[in-house]
This record gives structure tokens, C-alpha cells and sequence, in this order.
């Protein structure tokens, strides 16, 4: 038995009529099938009698039709079954008819070159055409678009052809086309592309200027009028699964790489839309540095920093508790790595409910939670205000004590001694803004005798353009304020929660005042980038990947293995060793936070090397 609707292998094929498909310039036909048939042959003509016909044979199946018809015009139609040697397998059915759609819609407009073309691709763009799935571009070297060639293009309103001798005139011409790929319009008039003359050579100059062991830096000489460049990296000398960094200057910076192994770079110049301009370079071969052998630094300075969030703050995050149920965990965090000086931020000044007798303020109440478990922890002020009486901020005559409202200093003094210290006070965009300080310290390390000028700083909060535009000012009040306290020009230690990290829009601003007036971020987490630079100082890291700020969530936010977190809570040095830097986080196995959670802040903790 044949298939359903199938008739005897005498009779000719029934059903025969015109489809949806049928366009102004295309009949497109089905029926039903014949038994054993392997093909059809459809019968046109404009004559009742089909004279002068015309035929379009039909390898399989049940559909077919004739393209490049006049529009608006009745066909008379047949159609017989063939046999696999193309013979008659029946007769011809009975003529139906059918007609062309009365008119189409017009050829694509605006058909012209980009400036993507180059001395081997000709890329085009045209209007789009309304109801058209894809398009059909004609190109020809001649006027008369003889000996013509074509590119189907599946959507969109771009597209081109390439592998074109350089310096030549074309001549293009585009049409739309159906979901079958019969034409939905005729051809556009055609227009005149060039090839450019000559490909320009590919940048000169290609070489490693920073070779780390994570990280190579490349420099190349200027392409004349380059929009950008593309810099390619592989493992091996034939390019293969390169990895590309695209950069509009002359240097680019490959991170995440294996110490003590070679690589291979070339470079070319790219289109601003990614097309390649110039071929690249000759390959240069460059190897990663060996990971240091350095020698252990004896007495190093622990610092740190910490956001002990507010007593009062309670946002309803996920596992947050209120400060008398993470206090402990607080003071629990900072004794398991005892830092010889702590920038604290949100230590409140506020007071606490508590009974005491002139009130209790939150920096009070976690100074005397260390002191209790025998950690011999100072402040290096204790005011609560900038009055004459600074316990109370009521009726307040000014008089600069020190304070910094919960930006505080902690420092062991079985390490360090205290020789002066103060606060800025930090530029706000009104005067209801919370108030922000930098606080700052002298003090001097017991073990060697060395110096070191500390200071900490929490900067104001939002992700509008005035809080970025305020961020800065706030940071180059900080620099100002280290300059000009710093008159020893002693090593320099700032840290704090900036309020700002690598994915800040439009810049993580205060990291480039910082970075940019001699301090050194010792995880090199500059902006837009998952990997440290070849700049990063820290010889150990942990809890690299962890975000610094976890929003009391318990699955801690991080990105992927050997990449860096997004942090907005710094230490920044001046040029000395870091041979130890920790993110501090108690993370199980399956990345959750155990126990309590002491912040919605990591404590940032670093053990550093004076000069």
C-alpha cells in the first residue's frame, strides 16, 4: 500500500493546486503522491490549450514551483508522475489554474558599503522590507551583472562576501526572499562597491613589557589610523584555541596565565566592529615569569580593615542578626588574625541601649569585648564628637578632638605605640548626608622600630553619578589629608570600605585617585577585569574569588577558581612586600558561610613588610 492519498501508478497525480507560498513572481504548487513514483513534472502554461508551456521537473517530494513570473498573471497547470529514469510513470492530470499575486512589495532600499569593507570583503547594508525572512545579494564586476555570484543572508539587514581580489569595482544588486527562499521582491538597482587598494600591513613592534607569573603585558608600534586592535594569545606556536583581548591602544594586558610557561601573541588592527583590517602579525613567543622565591619577611605588620555594620542598621537581609547577636563573632573574626592596627568603619558613635552612665557607644562597647578576652586593643581616639564636651553631641561647641564617628582605629598596643593621630572630615553633596571622616594614626611597630603612617576611611554609599562624582572628592580629600599629615613621609597603610569596586559605572573612581597618586592595590583588582595584573604585589591570597561585601547571605557571592572577587572594602600600601593577604571568611567546602555571620563586610587582613 502506498501513502495516504496515493492513487494506482495509472491515474496522474490528484490535488494538484496553488499554495500560500505563491508569490507575484513565483507559483508554488502541491498534490498528492503516486505509488512508486521518484519524481513530478509540472506543466505551465498562459494558454487553455498549454501551448508554448514551460516545465519544472521535481526530484521528490510533493511540492514544487516556477520562479521569476510576471505578476497578476493566470497559469494553466499540470502534472504527471516519473519514473527513477525520468520516463512517464502516468499521464498529465487535468489542468488547474492558477495566478501570481497582483503585485510585490518593492526591492530593498538604501543598499550601499560600510566601512568594514577591506581590500578582501565587500560588507553591505541595506533598509529592511517588510514581511522578508531573508535577502539574496547579487555581486558582478560587470555593469550588466554578468557572470554574476551571490550570498544568501539568512537575517538581519548586513551582510557580505569575502575572499575578493583587492582594488576591484562591484557592481551589487539585492532582493528579499520568502521562509522558502523564493523571491519576495525583484532586484534592487544595483550599486557600486570597492575593494580597498591594499590591505595595510599588520602592526610592527609586537613584545612583552611586563612578564609576571600570572600575567603577560604586550606593547606594539601604532597602526597609521587604527580604531582598535586585537591581540591574540595561544599555548602554542600555531595560534590554535588563542584567546583575543581587543583594546583601542597599543598595550595589551593577557591575565589569569600559568607561571614559567611559554605563550605565543600576534596582533592586527581591527574595524570598530570587530573586522579584521590588517592581517596579524608575525608570532612572538613570550613565557611567564617563574613564581618568585622570596625570602621570609621577618616581623611583618598585620593590618586590617573591617566594616563592623552599624548597631542600629537592621535591612532584613537574609541571615542578618542585630549587633548584640554578631558581636561576638565579631570580636571571634578580628582575635583569629589579631592585626597590629584595624580600621574599623559603622563602629557607631551613637549610643548604644544600654544604662550605663554617659551613655555607650558601639566602638566603646567592641573595645571593651577585646579587652575582656585579654586582646590589648586601643583607640587611637575615643571622642564620640567634634565638641568642646565631646560626649554629647547636644548644644555642641566645636572643637576638634579627633572624632570620626564610626571610622575608627584599633591598635594593639603589646605591638605598636600610638604617637599622634586626628581625622578629616570628608566633602559631602549636602549637608543632611551621613558624615564621613578619614582617620589617621602614627604609630610606631614594637618589633622593629620602624614607622608607619595608617589611615581609614569609609566613603559615602549609592551608585547614581553624584555618589561616583562625590567618591572621588572624598578620595582625593584622603590623599590630601595623607600628604599633608604625612610630613615624616613615612610608608602609608590606607584602608576602609570605599563603596566602590571594579564594576562601578562609570569608573571605580576612588581606586584611580588612589592608584594613581603612588598607592598600590596589593590584589591588582582593577576595573573590568576578572583576573589580578601583572601589578598585584600580595605573594599570598586567600579567599581571592570571595566578593568582600556578602549582603549576610550565606551561600557567599564569588566568582570563578583563581579569578578575583568583587571587593569594596581595601587595602592599599605604598611599594613594600605583602607576603600575606586574606579575605577573611569562614566558607565550608560547599562555598556557605558557617556559623554566625559577623558583617554584611569581610574583614580584609594583610601582613606587610615595611621598608
Amino acid at each position: 500500500m502506498g501513502a495516504q492519498g496515493a492513487v494506482a501508478a495509472s491515474a496522474p497525480p490528484t490535488g494538484l493546486k496553488a499554495t500560500a507560498q505563491t508569490t507575484s513572481t513565483y507559483l508554488h504548487m502541491t498534490w498528492n503522491p503516486v505509488t512508486a513514483a521518484v519524481g513530478y513534472r509540472l506543466m505551465y502554461s498562459t494558454k487553455p490549450d498549454m501551448s508554448a508551456p514551460f516545465y519544472r521537473n521535481i526530484a521528490s517530494g510533493t511540492t514544487g514551483g516556477y520562479g521569476g513570473l510576471p505578476a497578476a498573471t493566470t497559469y494553466y497547470v499540470k502534472i504527471k508522475a516519473l519514473t527513477s529514469t525520468g520516463t512517464d510513470l502516468t499521464a498529465y492530470s487535468a489542468a488547474v489554474t492558477a495566478k501570481t499575486l497582483t503585485s510585490q512589495p518593492a526591492p530593498p532600499t538604501g543598499l550601499k558599503a560600510t566601512a568594514q569593507t577591506t581590500s578582501t570583503y565587500l560588507h553591505m547594508t541595506w533598509n529592511p522590507v517588510t514581511a522578508a525572512v531573508g535577502y539574496r545579494l547579487m555581486y558582478s564586476t560587470k555593469p550588466d551583472m554578468s557572470a554574476p555570484f551571490y550570498r544568501n543572508i539568512a537575517s538581519g539587514t548586513t551582510g557580505g562576501y569575502g575572499g575578493l581580489p583587492a582594488a576591484t569595482t562591484y557592481y551589487v544588486k539585492i532582493k528579499a526572499l520568502t521562509s522558502t527562499g523564493t523571491d519576495l521582491t525583484a532586484y534592487s538597482a544595483a550599486v557600486t562597491a570597492k575593494t580597498l587598494t591594499a590591505p595595510p600591513p599588520p602592526p610592527p613592534g609586537l613584545k612583552t613589557i611586563i612578564q609576571s607569573p600570572t600575567t603577560l603585558t604586550f606593547t606594539w608600534d601604532a597602526a597609521p589610523s587604527a580604531p582598535q586592535y586585537r591581540l591574540a594569545l595561544s599555548n602554542t606556536p600555531d595560534m590554535s584555541s588563542a584567546t583575543y583581548i581587543t583594546t583601542l591602544t597599543t598595550t595589551g594586558e593577557v591575565r589569569g596565565l600559568s607561571p614559567a610557561t611559554p605563550y605565543y601573541a600576534q596582533v592586527r588592527v581591527i574595524s570598530a566592529t570587530g573586522e579584521g583590517i590588517t592581517a596579524y602579525s608575525p608570532v612572538v613567543k613570550a613565557t611567564t615569569a617563574p613564581v618568585p622565591v622570596l625570602p621570609t619577611v621577618v616581623n611583618p605588620l598585620s593590618v586590617g580593615s573591617f566594616n563592623v555594620r552599624c548597631f542600629s542598621c537592621m535591612d532584613g537581609l537574609p541571615d542578618e542578626k542585630p549587633w548584640t547577636e554578631r558581636r561576638d563573632a565579631v570580636v571571634q573574626t578580628i582575635l583569629s588574625k589579631v592585626p597590629d592596627i584595624l580600621g574599623v568603619q559603622e563602629a557607631s558613635q551613637t549610643w548604644l541601649d544600654d544604662p550605663r552612665p554617659g551613655g555607650y557607644t558601639q566602638f566603646e562597647d567592641l573595645r571593651d569585648r577585646l579587652a575582656s578576652v585579654g586582646a590589648n586593643y586601643k583607640l587611637t581616639d575615643t571622642d564620640r564628637n567634634n565638641c568642646v564636651d565631646s560626649r554629647l553631641p547636644a548644644n555642641c561647641v566645636y572643637a576638634d578632638q579627633g572624632a570620626s564617628a564610626g571610622t575608627k582605629i584599633f591598635y594593639n598596643a603589646s605591638t605598636m605605640k600610638l604617637i599622634r593621630s586626628g581625622s578629616k572630615a570628608l566633602p559631602s553633596a549636602s549637608v543632611s548626608d551621613v558624615s564621613r571622616f578619614v582617620a589617621w594614626a602614627e604609630v610606631t611597630q614594637l618589633s622593629t622600630g620602624k614607622n608607619v603612617f595608617f589611615a581609614n576611611a569609609h566613603l559615602a554609599v549609592g551608585k547614581d553619578v553624584v555618589a561616583n562624582d562625590i567618591r572621588k572628592q572624598q578620595a582625593q580629600a584622603v590623599m590630601d589629608t595623607i600628604k599633608s599629615k604625612n610630613t615624616s613621609n613615612l610608608p602609608v597603610v590606607l584602608v576602609g570600605d570605599m563603596n566602590s569596586s571594579k564594576w562601578t559605572d562609570p569608573a571605580n573612581g576612588p581606586y584611580d585617585v588612589f592608584t594613581s597618586q603612588g598607592l598600590v592595590d596589593p590584589l591588582g583588582n582593577t576595573f573590568r577585569s576578572w583576573y589580578p595584573s601583572g601589578e598585584a604585589t600580595a605573594e599570598t591570597v586567600v579567599n581571592r574569588r570571595v566578593n568582600s561585601w556578602n549582603g549576610f547571605e550565606r551561600l557567599a557571592r564569588q566568582g570563578v577558581e583563581g579569578a578575583s572577587g568583587t571587593y569594596i572594602d581595601y587595602i592599599f600600601t605604598t611599594k613594600m612586600r605583602i607576603p600575606y593577604y586574606e579575605n577573611v571568611a569562614k566558607i565550608d567546602a560547599l562555598g556557605n558561610y558557617i556559623g554566625t555571620i559577623p558583617s554584611d563586610h569581610n574583614m580584609q587582613f594583610a601582613r606587610v613588610s615595611l621598608p
